[in-house]
């Protein structure tokens, strides 16, 4: 098929005068051509046949450069061979419609009106053959497309024969595993691409090359400079024009730390609207398309490329915030609730050079907008309410919350109803999010603040964290009972006596966890002189609950020489206490003796309670295990077969 196809081609392009032979040799290739696709013309439907001449295609012929089109169809193909020989002088025009002719070989109306039909096919056919992707001929270098992608399989593995294959062609490509790989980030954020992209940054002359009275307009001039962004994922794009904006920014910020200007209103618009462009960006979520999510606490950060320029552009509007030139009043309509709130969401950045510069800023713009005060206060809730109860992810808690470290201290007395809400339903809930560790300094810290402020919510702290306590996370117990011990600093008599008892049963089972670490925490609290002056004004109430747990930990140091030297020591010096750290054990005989000095009444009382509860637990213990003897006797009787059982065995 494919070789008749191009004996077809090249008789077609052939213009010589000996038209006989080569004619004679056509038919005879044209109906060696036609045998093997006699079977599938005589199948085939007039109607399938009639939808395959409008999708026949057709080839310009490349060697005579004429109009004349060759039909890839096999029942046309006598026809356009014939039609070639007796129609060279008639010529179609495709764009007028007409059809000039010669006199001698004039065309008859059927032919004229079969012609106008094939062109209107073609003219339809036009944005079909578009989408068609052709392939290419390797034994003649012509471009054909194809009319079935079935029919074509077959001339393209024919095709193929023909070319030299090259050593990898060879290789089963489509039967490798090929498994995606997990794109790797360059940046932990996403740089729009600049408009002015071909814009050529140009050194302008500098503050001292001209008159002062220009001063005002060169540097509006050079802060537009700086809104042109540059490409940093390719480090060897434009290095001059990268260096220029550094120094250009350097020299911004220089100027305003140094000289004193006065500041108008169109200046106010440009230094914000450049800061917008070069540091305002949307900042992806921290999951990997590929691969695990992004754990802050044990992968290492994405860094920001351009963070050269960015840490210039935050240098520089911070002087200009602490400029003693800026007006609040022209300012204010430049950054606005809008600028806030994009502000904080960079907050996300996993770059903490960033995080830190916007801490700086957003605490100089909370001083300096007095309006600004409440938003900003009510957004932060907002982010932290969304990191607790919906996303559990946030890179910037720990900077907010030293943000609002500052902005708490500064809270006037009494204080308002607001903050102290902010406390219970904001703050508190932080504790229990899996990520404490990483913001949890700065927590306590706000926590203590508030306290301090006003000592009636140490209670509702208390309880607060008592209710989030965690229950198996060790380390993360430790970070409570550090709290915790930061508050008794702080507390008052009074407000300890309202907690005492829930917050004592809790320290009682800290002293009898098995992790040593935990236990020395609450233990090591007893070193703390206020602490020991709380508990020993309390003891009556503090010792009966926590003096079981430091008696069996206590144990050892208790018992006499004779007895101690009869232990069986292991290599691990394991006592007969509920903890194997030996150390453990002499810090709880030295809380003992604390209240045995202090408060020996108390310490007897104690004493004879727990005797009692021993021996009370002692009895359950011989009555539980005669009732499983009973119960063990009772099913071997069965076993047995002693129908009698029932009325010689009684449980209770």
């Amino acid at each position: 098929m494919m070789k008749g196809f191009k004996q077809r081609f090249r008789s077609k392009t052939n213009n010589k005068p000996e038209k006989g032979k080569k004619e004679k040799k056509d038919k005879k290739e044209d109906e060696k051509a036609k045998k093997p696709s006699s079977t599938s013309s005589n199948s085939s439907s007039s109607s399938s046949s009639h939808s395959k001449s409008i999708l026949n295609q057709s080839l310009p012929n490349k060697k005579t450069g004429s109009n004349e089109q060759i039909s890839l169809n096999d029942d046309s193909t006598a026809n356009s061979v014939q039609s070639s020989a007796s129609s060279k002088s008639a010529q179609v025009t495709s764009g007028s419609g007409s059809l000039p002719f010669n006199g001698n070989n004039a065309l008859s109306n059927g032919q004229q009106q079969q012609a106008q039909n094939q062109q209107q096919l073609q003219q339809q056919q036009q944005p079909f053959q578009q989408q068609q992707q052709p392939y290419t001929d390797l034994s003649t270098s012509n471009p054909v497309t194809s009319q079935d992608q079935q029919g074509n399989q077959q001339d393209l593995e024919i095709s193929k024969l023909h070319a030299g294959h090259h050593v990898f062609d060879r290789i089963p490509k489509d039967d490798l595993e090929l498994k995606p790989k997990t794109p790797q980030r360059h940046s932990s954020s996403r740089f729009e691409a600049a408009v002015n992209a071909n814009q050529q940054f140009e050194k302008l002359a500098s503050f001292d090359q001209v008159d002062p009275e220009y001063h005002t307009e060169l540097f509006i001039q050079k802060v537009d400079q700086c809104k042109l962004i540059f490409d940093f994922f390719d480090p060897s794009s434009d290095i001059h024009g990268k260096e220029n904006k550094r120094m250009t920014l350097h020299e911004l910020t220089t100027y305003v730390s140094t000289t004193r200007m006065s500041f108008t209103e169109e200046i106010y618009k440009h230094v914000v609207e450049m800061f917008r462009i070069n540091i305002f960006r949307p900042i992806p979520p921290p999951v990997n398309p590929v691969g695990e999510i992004y754990d802050p606490e044990e992968d290492e950060p994405v860094y920001e490329l351009a963070w050269p320029h960015m840490q210039m552009v935050y240098e520089f509007f911070l002087k200009f915030l602490e400029s003693p030139d800026f007006n609040n009043s022209i300012a204010k309509p430049y950054i606005d609730h809008k600028f806030v709130l994009q502000l904080l969401e960079l907050f996300d950045s996993e770059d903490n050079r960033e995080r830190d510069c916007l801490k700086t800023t957003l605490h100089r713009v909370y001083g300096k907008f007095l309006s600004l005060r409440s938003f900003i206060r009510k957004s932060i809730n907002n982010i932290f309410l969304t990191f607790v109860y919906d996303t559990g992810r946030f890179n910037g808690i720990s900077e907010l919350l030293e943000i609002l470290g500052s902005i708490i201290n500064g809270f006037a007395l009494p204080l308002k109803e607001e903050h102290k809400i902010f406390l219970i339903k904001v703050l508190i809930p932080l504790h229990k999010a899996k990520s404490i560790t990483l913001y949890h300094p700065q927590l306590a810290y706000c926590v203590l603040q508030f306290i301090e402020k006003d000592p009636s919510l140490t209670e509702d702290v208390i309880g607060g964290l008592l209710r989030y306590w965690p229950k198996v996370n060790s380390p993360k117990e430790l970070m409570f009972l550090n709290e915790i011990e930061d508050i008794f600093e702080i507390i008052e008599t009074q407000e300890f006596q309202n907690i005492e008892v829930p917050l004592f049963l809790q320290l009682a089972r800290c002293i009898s966890s098995p992790h040593f670490q935990v236990a020395e925490k609450v233990l090591y609290y007893f070193n703390n002189e206020y602490f020991v002056s709380l508990v020993t004004e309390n003891a009556e109430n503090i010792l009966p609950i926590i003096f079981p747990a430091l008696y069996e930990l206590a144990q050892p140091e208790l018992e006499a020489a004779e007895q101690r030297q009869q232990q069986q020591q292991t290599e691990f010096d394991y006592d007969e206490s509920n903890n194997w750290n030996k150390s453990i054990s002499s810090l709880a005989y030295s809380a003992l003796k604390i209240f045995m000095d202090s408060n020996p009444i108390a310490y007897d009382r104690a004493c004879m309670m727990y005797e009692d509860e021993m021996k009370t637990r002692e009895s359950r213990k011989e009555i539980r295990e005669q009732h499983w003897l009973k119960l063990e006797n009772y099913v071997e009787q069965l076993k047995l077969g002693d129908n009698d059982i029932q009325k010689k065995v009684e449980i209770k």
